[in-house]
Parts: C-alpha cells; sequence; structure tokens
C-alpha cells in the first residue's frame, strides 16, 4: 500500500500546476487592465457628458466667469439649448481688468450681462472651422485678384464678392449682443479681436469653449476706471 502513495502524491501534484499557473496569470491581466480601462473612460467622457455651463462651474481656471454667469442668470441658458460658441477668458484675462474695474462690473448687472453676451456666439465654431473658414476667404480674394484685373483688386480690398459673414481676412461672428466679433487666425493661432485663444476645442454637449486671455468689451460700453483703460483699450470704443 506504502509504494503507491508516493506515486499518487506526485500525480496530483502535477496535476495541480496548470490550475495554479493560470489563476496566477488571470489575477495579473485583470490587475492591469483595469486602470488603464477606469483612467481611459474618465478622460474620455469628462467634457462630453457636460453642459457648457456645467464645465465652466467645475473649472477652476473659470472661477470668474462662472460667477459672472451666476449674477446674470446666463448659467441656466448655457446649460441646456444651444449649441453656443462661448469665448471664455480666464481668471488671469479678468484679474487684467483690476480689481476695481471687475469688482464695478460685477456690480452692474446691465454691463455684465452685455459683456458675458458679447462672449457668447450662436452655433458650434471649433478651431477646425474657424481655420478652414478663414483659409477659403484668404483663397477667394486671392482669385478675386487674380481674375478680376483692376476691378478684382479693387473689389478684394473691399470685401466685394467674399463668402457670406466674413469681412476681409477674418472671420466675423455674430455675438448674442449683436455685435460683431472678427476672429483671425494665423500660423495655428486664433485671435478674437485683440484675445488669443489660450486653450481650444473644449467639447461640450450644447457647444464648444474657446478660451481666450483677455475679457472682450464690446463696442461702446465704457468702464470708466483706470484700471479698464489699460486693460480694453484695445476692445473699447468710445461711445
Amino acid at each position: 500500500m506504502k509504494r503507491w502513495i508516493a506515486p499518487c502524491v506526485c500525480i496530483l501534484i502535477l496535476l495541480a500546476i496548470p490550475f495554479a499557473v493560470t489563476a496566477a496569470l488571470v489575477g495579473d491581466g485583470n490587475a492591469t487592465m483595469t486602470p488603464g480601462n477606469v483612467t481611459g473612460n474618465t478622460t474620455g467622457n469628462m467634457t462630453e457628458n457636460m453642459t457648457v455651463a456645467g464645465y465652466i462651474a467645475q473649472d477652476q481656471n473659470l472661477t470668474k466667469l462662472a460667477e459672472a454667469l451666476n449674477i446674470t442668470g446666463f448659467s441656466g441658458m448655457l446649460n441646456s439649448g444651444g449649441p453656443y460658441t462661448v469665448f471664455a477668458p480666464s481668471n488671469d484675462a479678468f484679474n487684467a481688468l483690476g480689481n476695481d474695474t471687475v469688482s464695478q462690473l460685477f456690480n452692474d448687472s446691465a454691463s455684465l450681462t452685455k459683456v458675458l453676451q458679447y462672449q457668447i456666439v450662436k452655433g458650434e465654431y471649433t478651431s477646425a472651422n474657424l481655420t478652414a473658414m478663414a483659409g477659403n476667404q484668404t483663397e477667394n480674394q486671392a482669385d478675386n485678384a487674380s481674375s478680376g484685373g483692376i476691378s478684382g483688386i479693387i473689389s478684394g480690398l473691399f470685401g466685394g464678392n467674399t463668402a457670406e459673414n466674413t469681412t476681409g481676412t477674418a472671420v466675423t461672428l455674430q455675438t448674442l449682443s449683436d455685435e460683431s466679433l472678427n476672429v483671425t487666425v494665423s500660423n495655428g493661432v486664433i485671435m478674437v479681436e485683440n484675445a488669443t485663444v489660450t486653450m481650444k476645442d473644449i467639447n461640450t454637449t450644447n457647444g464648444v469653449i474657446q478660451i481666450v486671455d483677455r475679457v472682450l468689451i464690446p463696442p461702446g460700453l465704457n468702464l470708466a476706471t483706470t484700471g479698464n483703460a489699460t486693460g480694453t483699450a484695445g476692445n473699447t470704443t468710445t461711445a
């Protein structure tokens, strides 16, 4: 009887080894795959499942804009409907106006409303859209100048026979304040009036956000403080 015990034990050990190895491999595979899957899903869905207002509310670089939206009630509008394109001033853009100007603006809901309306355009304009529109406009002007002789050159200079909603080599967008914004693209850099887009194409469920480094001030709105005279001279037109 003892002669059979040792061989049986060896056989059982040999049979158990494959199962142990398989279990270890499966456990290691799951441990490696799980973090990768979690990270990928979180990153991919971070903005696509948010509204414009929802994204602005959670971005620590846009807290002053979020406060302005809450004061004026624009948060509700940007939380539904659309699509909208928002040229969103960063906290640094508001800070560049100066504390006195920002304080005055945030305590004047009528002026603050006009400023916010000037940052918002109906429709969804990504950086690719704006670049293509600017490129088409440049091509149209070149074609007009080359095919029309002197008349073509004059027409090109004054914007004749150009695509709708464009002026010169700039794309013109109509804002919610019924004022126009000129957008130019050069070497991949997008300028909105004299503000630069510093972060492009934050896509949300009801529009796209382009973060800019200056607060856009609508023509005719004069924020009468010393800080404003320096910070917004390029955007402000004397009434």
